[in-house]
Formats: C-alpha cells, sequence, structure tokens
C-alpha cells in the first residue's frame, strides 16, 4: 500500500499521451486511485464603464491541472489528497486548492488545506459576472457598495482552513473554519490612496488573527434541496480601525445565509438570500437564476444600508446594486465531449441613496464575454 501513487515521470506522461478522455486515471484498484485532469478556460472580454474614457477589450484565462489520490483501508475509511496548481495567460502562476482529508467511506470527513466550502449563493451559469470571485479575499472595498454572499468564511483564504462534514440519507451537515489574519477581506479603498487598505475611511489593522466558524445544514428530498448557514468571526478585536483615540472592533461580523434549488432533467432554478451585519452598516442580497437547456438567466439585487454610530464622518444612507446577468452554452463543440464554447453577458447599475455623492458613483456597467473551456 505505501507505493501505492509513487509513479515515475515517464509512466505519467506515457499514460497522458494515450489517454483522451477527459480525467486520466493512473492508479485505479480496490485499495485506491490517483488521477490527473483539469480544465482550460479562455475568454475574450469586452466591458463598457461608465466614467471611463475607453472601453476594455481583452483576453485573460488559464489552465488548470488537478492531482487527486485517494485510498482506502479494509475498515472502511479513507484518505485523500488534492492539488489544482493555475498556469495563467498573464503569466502568473497560481494555486487553486491544495488540501488533505480523511474519514468513513460514505460517512464522516475531515479536511484541511485551501479549499472551498459549501456554495451559499450559487449564481449558476455565470459566464460574466464581475464581483462573483471564487476566494474569500479582498471582498469588501471602502467606495464600492458590497454584494454579500456569504463567502467571508467560505474558504481560499491566506492562513489556512479546516473543515467537518457528514451525511446522514438526506440530510447534510458542515461546519467550516478559517484561521489567521483575516484583515485581507478588506481591499484598497477605490476613493482615495488605491494603495490604502480602509473601513469606513479608516486604516484597517491586524491586531491577532482571526477564527471563522461557518456551519450549514443542508436538506435534499428529489429535486428540491435548501440550506441554511451563518459566518462569524470567535476571536474579539481581531481587526480594528482607530476613531481618534477609540480601537473599534471591526472583524464584530456575523452573516447569515438561505439558499433552495429545484432541479429537472431541462431545469435548474436557484434562489438566495444573504444577510451580514457589521459594525455601521448592513449588507443584504437577493438573487434568483435559472438554466434551461444551455441557457441561463439571473438577477442580484443588493442593498446596502450604512450608519454613522461607532465610526463617525463616513456615510449614512443606502446604496443599491441591481445586476441582470445571461448567458448560453454551446455543448460538445466540434462533437469533442466536454468541449464547450459559453456567450456570457451582464448589465449592472448602482444607485447612491446615501448622504454622500462622491461615494459609491451611480454607475451603469456592461459586457460581454466568449468563453471557450475544455475539461480533460
Amino acid at each position: 500500500m505505501k507505493n501505492t501513487f509513487k509513479l515515475s515521470l515517464a509512466a505519467v506522461l506515457v499514460s497522458s499521451a494515450m489517454a483522451a478522455n477527459a480525467g486520466i486515471a493512473i492508479t485505479d484498484t480496490e485499495t485506491g486511485k490517483f488521477s490527473i485532469g483539469g480544465d482550460v478556460e479562455f475568454d475574450f472580454n469586452f466591458q463598457d464603464r461608465e466614467g471611463q474614457e475607453n472601453n476594455e477589450f481583452n483576453q485573460s484565462g488559464r489552465i488548470l491541472l488537478e492531482f487527486a489520490g485517494e485510498r482506502y483501508t479494509d475498515t472502511g475509511h479513507i484518505f485523500q489528497v488534492n492539488v489544482q496548481p493555475l498556469m495563467e495567460s498573464s503569466g502568473n502562476v497560481a494555486l487553486d486548492d491544495a488540501w488533505f482529508a480523511f474519514g468513513k467511506q460514505d460517512g464522516w470527513n475531515l479536511r484541511m488545506g485551501r479549499f472551498e466550502a459549501f456554495d451559499m449563493f450559487p449564481v449558476g451559469q455565470d459566464t460574466f459576472l464581475e464581483y462573483s470571485g471564487d476566494t474569500a479575499n479582498d471582498l469588501y472595498q471602502d467606495g464600492a457598495a458590497y454584494v454579500y454572499q456569504m463567502k467571508e468564511g467560505r474558504g481560499r483564504g491566506s492562513d489556512g482552513q479546516i473543515m467537518y462534514s457528514q451525511s446522514f440519507d438526506n440530510l447534510y451537515l458542515e461546519l467550516a473554519s478559517m484561521i489567521g489574519d483575516r484583515s485581507v477581506l478588506f481591499g484598497a479603498n477605490t476613493f482615495d490612496d488605491p494603495a490604502k487598505v480602509t473601513y469606513h475611511g479608516r486604516e484597517v489593522i491586524n491586531n491577532k488573527d482571526s477564527v471563522l466558524l461557518r456551519p450549514v445544514v443542508g436538506y435534499q428530498a428529489g429535486n428540491f434541496g435548501i440550506a441554511a448557514s451563518m459566518e462569524a468571526n470567535l476571536v474579539k478585536d481581531a481587526v480594528i480601525v482607530k476613531n481618534g483615540s477609540e480601537e473599534i472592533d471591526i472583524s464584530d461580523r456575523i452573516g447569515y445565509g438561505v439558499t433552495a434549488n429545484y432541479t429537472t432533467a431541462d431545469w435548474n432554478l436557484i434562489a438566495n438570500f444573504a444577510y451580514m451585519d457589521a459594525v455601521d452598516e448592513t449588507n443584504m442580497t437577493a438573487g434568483v437564476n435559472a438554466l434551461y437547456k444551455g441557457f441561463g438567466l439571473g438577477y442580484i439585487h443588493a442593498n446596502n444600508d450604512y450608519e454613522n454610530k461607532k465610526i463617525t464622518g463616513w456615510a449614512e444612507g443606502k446604496a443599491k446594486v441591481d445586476t441582470v446577468y445571461a448567458s448560453y452554452e454551446f455543448a460538445d463543440v466540434l462533437q469533442v465531449d466536454d468541449f464547450s464554447i459559453y456567450l456570457g453577458a451582464y448589465y449592472t447599475t448602482v444607485d447612491n441613496q446615501t448622504d454622500r455623492a462622491d461615494l459609491f458613483a451611480e454607475d451603469t456597467d456592461k459586457g460581454v464575454r466568449v468563453r471557450f473551456k475544455y475539461f480533460f
């Protein structure tokens, strides 16, 4: 068993060259398996942003490789490892997932490393939806309305995470956590110094490491599924700002979310709701999306309500964001399985109802994209 996953480079290259299907099984036995897979994704993008003189036209993309291994024991336990390096068209090399897990087959599982936990705000076939990033870093930015989507404790953070999960027939339970520096949640502001990280105009300070917990309860009954979750930091004064001589704990944030879906042979319908209670602001987001035979359509509404209580001199009132997005998939292009071409578009507006006209610019942005995607 100790030599199950020890493969020479020559064996890997030969197996890769001979395989033409999606996913390459290098070893697959009763005691374990090892596979190499991944996908190619390249986009051609056009964006028209209000307030900018020139439209944007560029190409972006990456190649993802996945190395996955599993080992089974006679006692019914399982050990898993997964690594997903990214080679970006920009020339950068990054990392998607890198995790190790063990547990009981078809039972409990304990995972640690870098990964994403349960998606509490799925947006369907989001071929082009600017703000829906897949990382827990740089989600909040001063000067931009926040589209909160229950992602602050989901994963792929900077300092690691651990998650326990288990299924009981139709019931799914998950308890995910993130640890370390969570000041990275707050990105560079959009209105003052682009290199400065602020919250309500005050510089963000990482005071101590955080511990975020994110429990999820999901239930599937036939074609219908529903899940509820919350996320909160357990460490007091982990991230602070100074309001004069007073230190304000901005890591005191708690979020709630519900997502429901209904799936048939042709339809996939999803509805989401998320709510964040933070220092001097609340963020509510609701969204619906539908997928029918390759055609996707979605709508997201975000409402941010700001107060001047603990941190003075910022803003009062509401900033609202409305976004519509659509996409279409041409599947199995050239009669090749797992090769698709997507057409995507989005249109978004910001309605600034605060007492600060210089914040949350009332821009109307739109864009279109052609995406080429192949799973191997």
